[in-house]
């Protein structure tokens, strides 16, 4: 039995689980993360980087490794029977970059090094023992997990908190009992990734549609591409059967050359039917698995690591109360519902075999390019400036009801929205350099009114560690900011509590007491400690 000298426990050391360490570790949480793999990950698997993500990785401090890593996609091509239908384009703002699954993990690897831990690999959880059902965290105490370390050593490690990011086949998952509803999708799929002859535009995806099936094209860093198929019923996949595909209903003129990985797989939509118990919860995908039609799955779970380990270190450190967690679950179950909806339609209409399914198909993707619906309004969801968790409480809005109905408005910056990227890094509230912990109040008082300053500045004054922001000129009025005298208040992830006007305070002070716990210490920088340098923890040196 070892006393464990981490606050979090990491089970899973795949992009997940790295960057919910991390993200603990740069605000002083003391973290130990353990992974069965004796190795790193060698294959590309996920590839695709979205823009809310790849802000979470600028934050974190790796967004330029990122950059350099990655290629752009700036457009989908959509083709019927090798006749263009329509394409979604992306602006630099809205397009995501493609990277190997092993560059994001390496990336990650080493930012962890620099925070001061390391992944323990060849280490796998058999059990966790102690576990709370009840959900009152105040009232329960460390979980046990039991580790085996393959050598003969099996550890009995205690935790005040895990995280299981241990993927679809989850150990943790099993251990809390946790259903994984959903379905499997009938059809399997082929994959190549391969060095070509001939051209492929190196910044664009392509669907290759017909009544046959889907095939895929997707580029990667230095000259590598992706072909991704519905395999044949019944049949196997080779390489040459790929090349097949390729020339049958695929891009003219492009051959498989030097293929650096091939797989088959099967796609399933499941969701996990809870995201926690009592203190040990779930992340990635042994939370959530589903298509990778629109590259959005490791986003998703590296979207979870980035909701939790903010409101783990707040909790942890007491700067704000334990019910700050209940919202964890809630708020990623509603956006990974979203995501299965909208990449389960998308896997869909790419598989649609009756003629009238694909008239109808290829008729739909038309209307939307030519109005132009498509980029508008479906690229800004899929890059990730769409996301909002929904309000739960009504002092979380204004309580003018014109400004919440312009709330509901697609792309509309309310309680729950991400706060404009581009106004929160001119505020200092984002960017590697800001702080990771704070939560921002951002004032806007009404003209000739001092009085009604002063008496925010008292509500803010009872939250010492509140980073008030007064900026004379407000942020600008394009990123859809209301302009209205009133407040916003953000959270560490950088997502709105709450927003309101002049005559809110009353509704500001409630969300404060829900957020920050009074006389929580200021936001001042902690050096993190770990329990992954030199010995294990409770392992003889």
């Amino acid at each position: 039995m070892t006393a464990g000298d981490a606050d979090v426990l990491i089970v899973g050391g795949g992009p997940t689980g790295l960057l919910a360490a991390c993200e603990l570790l740069r605000r002083g949480v003391r973290v130990r993360i353990v992974d069965r793999a004796p190795a790193p990950a060698g294959v590309p698997k996920a590839l695709s980087l979205w823009p809310r993500v790849r802000d979470i990785l600028t934050d974190v401090g790796v967004g330029e490794e990122v950059r350099r890593a990655s290629v752009p996609v700036h457009a989908f091509r959509y083709f019927s029977d090798r006749r263009p239908v329509a394409s979604l384009t992306f602006t630099d703002d809205l397009a995501a970059r493609q990277i190997p699954q092993y560059e994001t993990e390496r990336i990650l690897t080493a930012r962890l090094h620099e925070l001061g831990a390391k992944v323990e690999r060849g280490v796998r959880l058999l059990c966790l023992d102690d576990v709370d059902f009840s959900g009152d965290i105040e009232a329960s105490g460390p979980v046990t997990a039991v580790l085996d370390h393959g050598d003969g050593l099996v550890e009995r490690f205690r935790a005040p908190f895990v995280i299981g990011a241990d993927g679809a086949g989850s150990t943790v998952r099993g251990q809390l009992g946790i259903g994984f509803e959903g379905r499997t999708y009938e059809m399997a799929f082929a994959l190549v990734d391969t060095y070509i002859e001939g051209h492929l535009p190196p910044d664009e995806i392509a669907y290759y549609q017909s009544p046959t099936g889907t095939l895929v094209v997707v580029p990667q860093p230095a000259g590598v591409f992706r072909f991704l198929s519905v395999m044949p019923q019944g049949a196997a996949m080779s390489r040459h059967d790929m090349q097949q595909l390729i020339d049958a209903r695929g891009p003219r003129g492009v051959r498989i050359t030097e293929p650096v990985w091939e797989t088959v797989f099967r796609v399933h939509a499941r969701r996990a039917a809870a995201f926690r118990r009592g203190r040990v919860f779930l992340a990635g995908d042994s939370a959530h698995v589903h298509s990778p039609a629109g590259g959005q799955g490791m986003n998703n779970g590296l979207q979870d690591a980035h909701n939790l380990a903010w409101k783990l270190a707040a909790v942890i450190q007491g700067r704000s109360p334990s019910t700050l967690l209940d919202g964890y679950g809630p708020e990623r179950a509603e956006a990974t519902r979203r995501i299965v909806r909208d990449t389960d339609l998308h896997t869909r209409a790419l598989t649609a075999r009756s003629a009238a399914r694909v008239t109808a198909r290829d008729t739909a993707f038309t209307l939307l390019d030519r109005s132009g619906a498509a980029a508008r309004l479906y690229a800004p969801v899929m890059a990730g400036r769409r996301l909002a968790y929904p309000a739960e409480r009504d002092t979380q809005q204004p309580s003018s009801r014109a400004c919440r109905a312009r709330g509901r408005l697609p792309g509309a910056v309310g309680p729950g929205s991400v706060f404009p990227r581009r106004a929160a890094s001119a505020l200092g509230s984002a960017g590697p350099d800001a702080d990771p912990r704070a939560w921002t109040l951002l004032l806007r008082p009404p003209s000739g009114d001092p009085g009604w300053a002063a008496e925010a500045g008292h509500v803010a004054a009872r939250r010492p560690g509140l980073t008030v922001l007064r900026p004379d000129d407000g942020p600008a009025r394009a990123d859809g900011i209301c302009t209205r005298p009133g407040y916003y208040l953000i959270r560490p992830d950088g997502h709105i509590a709450a927003h309101g006007h002049a005559r809110d305070l009353n509704r500001l002070e409630h969300e404060l007491a829900l957020a920050l716990t009074p006389g929580a210490a200021p936001n001042t920088p902690r050096t993190p400690s770990t329990s992954t340098s030199g010995a294990l923890p409770g392992r003889p040196s």
